[in-house]
């Protein structure tokens, strides 16, 4: 990292640090990890990424015992999710939740070599800014940016994680039409019914339109039928339908 980049961060995350001590809540918490997250994923191909981190943790030890000592508490490895689990296994640090929420550790970063990576994709060419954006062109902006800021409070950070990446993996499309979703039009979808598995994984999520959603769950079958025309399902995407109601314990159509 620059010193410049450096910088950066270690404003961005004190701001973040700041809200977290104006507004106790477990959305500010999810909004710092993902400050974080975000940093340690950006530069995590930087060869000496780790003494960066160190160094970024080093400098803001102080603000986040100034600002956060009195409302933390200590916290275990087992209170973070199960995907930070993965993520962090092998560290060896002090973790602190607030509202039993567990703030990621901020140097906790290897570096991770780039397999197959595009030697023209850079940030500092017009060719290669096009190709960092090139995925992310068929994304709607305006929907994307509302998935991002739009927290569940009611969910776990991981689901909150994963709805993300999985609605910017399907391109902010339904996963049964293909038709392109809106601010109000959209909802994730447990292929398996979290009270069953209390699983939050990316792999048990989907993004589908919320007329599909509606099908997917609805056993009434004249409310079927009535919905069944508003979305002008074929016969490949009924069959998809059909399968997720399964996967709901819920009959085929």
């Amino acid at each position: 990292m620059t010193r410049k980049a450096l910088k950066n961060a270690q404003i961005k995350v004190k701001q973040a640090i700041k809200v977290i001590q104006k507004h106790q809540s477990a959305e500010n918490v999810w909004r710092f990890n993902t400050v974080i997250l975000g940093i340690q994923n950006y530069y995590s191909a930087a060869s000496h990424i780790t003494d960066d981190l160190i160094e970024l943790n080093n400098r803001l030890h102080k603000v986040l015992y100034n600002r956060l000592n009195e409302i933390r508490k200590e916290a275990t490895f087992q209170d973070l999710t199960k995907s930070l689990q993965k993520r962090y296994k092998g560290y060896k640090c002090k973790l602190y939740k607030i509202k039993e929420m567990a703030l990621v550790p901020i140097h906790a970063q290897r570096c991770k070599v780039n397999l197959n990576f595009s030697q023209t994709i850079c940030n500092y060419t017009t060719v290669g800014r096009n190709k960092i954006h090139q995925n992310l062109r068929a994304i709607n902006k305006q929907t994307l940016a509302y998935v991002m800021k739009h927290f569940i409070p009611r969910r776990s950070i991981e689901y909150n994680d994963n709805r993300i990446s999985r609605f910017i993996a399907q391109y902010g499309k339904c996963a049964v039409t293909g038709i392109e979703l809106g601010l109000d039009d959209w909802h994730c979808h447990y292929k398996t019914p979290y009270h069953l598995t209390k699983d939050d994984s990316y792999g048990n999520l989907m993004i589908v339109h919320q007329s599909v959603h509606r099908l997917i769950h609805m056993n009434n079958r004249e409310k079927i039928q009535v919905l069944l025309n508003a979305p002008k399902l074929n016969e490949k995407q009924l069959k998809k339908v059909n399968e997720l109601r399964e996967q709901c314990l819920n009959e085929a159509i």
